[in-house]
């Protein structure tokens, strides 16, 4: 993706840096791009970034003109993240411009997607041809590359989600039939509970009837051995 409309604010520091370098003669050149999650509105007197996630070597940059620079670079990593703060760092450390707003982030880092982006860096008012080039790249090629990396990572994705998806049929369909089975021996263990309630009940009946008879030829013999006492 292109960051052209972000624009870092040259640091103190980094402008004292390239100030140095220009009166010994010298180059300096920006090797890496610092990644961090804080929100605020640079001032130039920042030295580092308030909360680095993440440090990574740049592709490659190349003069648009005589004072802007354009970079390119990939962030990919383990560990996902909130791009809310841009530090462009030199060779030797020091940072050279920082990039932060308040309310609004560059975007969300997810591991496993590479983010691959290029922005454009304003050097107004710093000696010319003091930064050099670390060697100019077809972003064509470099972002379509990406671009089928993160296609090849979706098609691994998508396969992924349809063995998920096939696993998880095959486990409702092993739960509906043993849930099948399970009702299946509920409906067997009522009907012998039935069964067995049926006998219980039959029995109680069966005794009860039989002291009932018992208690009748009692009655019966009793007044049988009355009426042959009084004769």
């Amino acid at each position: 993706m292109s960051l052209k409309a972000i624009n870092p604010t040259l640091t103190r520091a980094g402008m004292r840096a390239i100030f140095d370098a220009s009166d010994a003669s010298l180059h300096a050149k920006i090797t890496h791009l610092a990644f961090g999650t804080s929100r605020y509105m640079p001032t130039g007197n920042e030295n580092s970034l308030k909360s680095e996630k993440a440090r990574v070597e740049i592709i490659g940059s190349r003069y648009l003109d005589d004072f802007q620079m354009e970079i390119t670079a990939k962030i990919d990593g383990n560990t996902g993240f909130t791009l809310a703060e841009l530090g462009v760092m030199l060779e030797d450390g020091t940072l050279l411009a920082v990039w932060s707003d308040p309310d609004t982030p560059l975007a969300q880092y997810t591991p496993g997607v590479p983010i691959a982006f290029s922005f454009v860096l304003a050097l107004t008012g710093l000696p010319q041809n003091v930064i050099q080039v670390t060697g100019d790249v077809d972003l064509q090629l470099f972002f379509g590359e990406e671009f089928a990396g993160t296609a090849t990572s979706m098609i691994a994705l998508q396969h992924e989600n349809f063995q998920l998806n096939h696993t998880v049929r095959s486990l409702s369909k092993a739960l509906s039939i043993a849930q099948t089975g399970q009702a299946e021996l509920l409906r067997r263990i009522e009907v012998l509970e039935g069964m067995v309630d049926h006998q219980t009940n039959t029995r109680t009946e069966q005794l009860i009837l039989g002291a009932s008879l018992a208690s009748s030829l009692l009655t019966v013999q009793r007044h049988t051995i009355e009426k042959d006492q009084l004769q």
